[in-house]
């Protein structure tokens, strides 16, 4: 991995700015100086330094214990006070304890400016828990929310000829923030580290002050609706509001237009303008086109990039369209905020070369063209790199579970900073409240926050009913080995029909994001979620069989779960996660730094999730030998191609020597899906065999493979 820029020690920042016509922004990412207190008085000595963005746990020299924190339902959880940690917590504690002997961290900077302007904007992009900034010794205000971008205005306490000393102050824990304020729940969170973990600049300009852009894509007028709030520099009058918008990669204008605005008063103006997108260029995961808008004033310019597509669920069909096309999903987890609790997460989160792996290496090897952002925020340049990539994402608000003593007033609040900072991402498919809540008050967050977004995209509203006549249900189909005598060999005779996990009853699409409950450390040791299962599985298996035999029973249900067709989305989780050993499930990587999964899971999880999809309908570990039995094989089409070919299934032995072999010609039309019977001669002797489904389209190279071990036997 390359170094970081921030890892050379400076005492003074080298201003870095990125001149935007009329707007100036400067970097203060880099070495911050930093120092712990438990008072809510700033430190006089300094003797610590660290990244922005990152965690505290990036310091040199390091604080000790910093993010011990055990949340409520740490105290309350069986699993972890049984498997890593019996904490002792009054079983009425509201919020948490913390054995930390400080309550504050405090980040440090000092910069000079290049230029005097009337207005300084400080932007913090996410930080945790509570934000509260002074400049030259001035209190510039203070920030509650965790999870979205907060901005200070910092125009009066800016001295433009001298030094400026920048100092934030965050929570060391949750519990200095009041107990009505969100701050994020986690059932399975271990740590809870505090820190700057999004970028940090300052906006200088001139008025009016643009405070927001949002762009609303209409695919079917081809044109988008731009809504810009301006804070006025007068009291009364005018002024030329403009438009640009560019092909981002050409840098073709293909679009100018200005309008006059006119204000009395003080107060901020919200002003919308129609702009119509002439030979429209649609954005997709396999084309992710994207053009660029600047609004600008006499004094201000702000640059934002959108794409123009248009991504709703129906509940007529149960299905996702993307661009007004049936369009299904494919893809996985990520759960940031528990790779944050990871010794091997270091800074990589912050690393561009390396997210940009995550998001776009990975799912493209994966056949993957979507995930889900679980359980927590996500730095914002991970939008940008999403949207570059082609991916679309559930974007999960960090709620798991809800707490009835917040203030619905303040999470909605939080809500709305949450969905400005991502609402210009083509690649925000749609909004997420919770994960796995029945918090009857959440429903009515969503009516209210609803209308923000002039996308209108659509809200998961967790295990709640679904607000919207459109809105998307989720699943969490989890089976356990041996639970009430279950086996995967009853996915022969069922047809992947929604749990009663998902919000029931209801006709709505619904998404498949978490299954599998066969989760593993990243060395290969069982996750504490599944001892139990392994044991039942296969006892006394080494961690490298027991990696190989999740990544091959992962894949069954994959496949299982894509054929029957009763998901808009199949996502498995979890990617990314915490992988070291202190945590209820795992990801699936074999080399964080590179981004390698382990060769099991890239092997079997890449063919499940090919676009033409084939689902071997045999799941038992064991059969009776016979003279011959009839296969049979599902096969899906999630493209609009048509494909036909030969499809054949085929017996090797454990040697990979074939024994026998059917096959016939498939012809399988966009979207859709058919199911072949082909009947086999099966081996004679006793032993361990495979069984193979392979479908050759006859306009590709590309096979996609399904397959199954089987030990044949012979009767008593």
């Amino acid at each position: 991995m390359r170094p970081f820029f921030w890892l050379s020690l400076v005492l003074l920042l080298v201003v870095k700015s990125a001149a935007q016509g009329k707007r100036t922004i400067i970097d203060l990412n880099g070495q911050w100086s930093v120092e712990e207190s438990i008072s809510d008085r700033p430190p006089l000595n300094f003797a610590h330094t660290v990244p922005v963005p990152g965690l505290i746990n990036l310091a040199e020299p390091a604080f000790e214990q910093a993010g011990e924190f055990y949340s409520r339902e740490y105290g309350r959880s069986w699993w972890i006070k049984t498997f890593v940690q019996d904490v002792k917590m009054d079983p009425d504690e509201p919020i948490g304890i913390t054995s930390q002997k400080r309550n504050y961290f405090w980040y440090k900077q000092s910069f000079k400016l290049p230029e005097k302007r009337k207005i300084a904007v400080l932007k913090i992009g996410k930080a945790q828990f509570g934000t509260t900034v002074w400049v030259n010794g001035k209190k510039a205000g203070e920030y509650l929310s965790s999870f979205s971008s907060s901005y200070f205005d910092i125009s009066d306490f800016i001295d433009f000829k001298k030094e400026n000393e920048i100092l934030i102050r965050v929570g060391a824990h949750p519990l200095v923030l009041p107990p009505e304020v969100p701050f994020g729940t986690d059932w399975e969170k271990v740590k809870w580290t505090p820190g700057i973990y999004d970028d940090v600049s300052l906006i200088l300009c001139d008025g009016p002050y643009i405070e927001t852009i949002q762009v609303a894509p209409d695919i079917d007028k081809l044109k988008i609706t731009v809504e810009t709030i301006i804070v006025p520099d007068a009291k009364r009058g005018q002024v030329e509001v403009n438009y640009e918008i560019r092909e981002r990669g050409s840098r073709e204008v293909i679009i100018s237009d200005s309008e006059p605005v006119t204000w009395a008063g003080d107060n901020k103006k919200t002003i919308r303008k129609e702009l119509g997108i002439p030979d429209m260029h649609l954005w997709s995961p396999e084309d992710p086109f994207l053009y660029e808008l600047t609004v600008s004033t006499k004094g201000d310019e702000v640059k934002t990039r959108f794409g123009m597509r248009k991504f709703h669920f129906d509940s007529k069909t149960k299905k996702a369209y993307l661009n007004n096309q049936i369009y299904y999903l494919r893809g996985s987890n990520i759960t940031l905020h528990r790779f944050f609790d990871d010794p091997a997460s270091k800074a990589y989160p912050w690393d561009r070369d390396w997210v940009r792996r995550l998001l776009g290496d990975v799912p493209d090897a994966m056949n993957w063209n979507s995930f889900r952002f679980s359980i927590g925020p996500v730095p914002d340049f991970w939008f940008d790199i999403a949207d570059e990539e082609g991916l679309i994402i559930q974007n999960e608000f960090f709620i798991w579970p809800y707490r009835e003593f917040w203030d619905t007033d303040i999470i909605a609040g939080q809500v709305k900073d949450w969905m400005r900072d991502s609402w210009n991402h083509p690649s925000v498919g749609w909004w997420d409240i919770c994960n796995e809540n029945h918090g009857k008050p959440l429903r009515g967050i969503i009516d209210e926050v609803r209308s923000v977004d002039l996308s209108n995209r659509a809200w998961d509203a967790g295990y709640n009913l679904p607000v919207g006549p459109d809105d998307p249900i989720e699943d969490h189909h989890y089976k356990k080995i041996g639970s009430d005598g279950w086996s995967f060999a009853s996915y022969e005779n069922t047809t992947a029909e929604t749990s009663t996990n998902a919000p029931h009853p209801s006709a709505h699409a619904c998404v498949l994001n978490e299954y599998g409950w066969l989760w593993l450390n990243r060395d290969g040791a069982p996750a504490i979620l599944t001892s139990a299962t392994y044991d039942k599985m296969a006892s006394g298996i080494d961690n490298q069989e027991r990696i190989e035999l999740a990544a091959y029973t992962l894949a069954l249900e994959t496949e299982y779960f894509r054929a029957h067709r009763n998901y808009a989305g199949v996502l498995h989780f979890a990617l990314l996660g915490n992988g070291s050993g202190r945590t209820l499930t795992g990801d699936l990587f074999q080399n964080i730094e590179e981004t390698q999964l382990h060769p099991a899971y890239a092997d079997y999880l890449s063919e499940a999730f090919k676009p033409l999809g084939v689902f071997l309908n045999f799941s038992r570990d064991s059969m009776q030998i016979s003279d011959s039995h009839h296969f049979r094989v599902m096969m899906i089409n999630d493209e609009y191609l048509d494909h036909k070919g030969k499809l054949k299934v085929v017996i090797t032995n454990s040697a990979g020597v074939l024994v026998n072999e059917a096959s016939t010609k498939f012809d399988l039309p966009g979207l859709g899906q058919q199911t072949y019977e082909l009947m086999l001669k099966l081996p004679k002797e006793e032993g361990k065999f495979w069984i193979s489904a392979i479908a050759s389209p006859e306009e590709s190279l590309e096979e996609t493979i399904s397959k199954r071990k089987v030990v044949f036997y012979h009767p008593n």
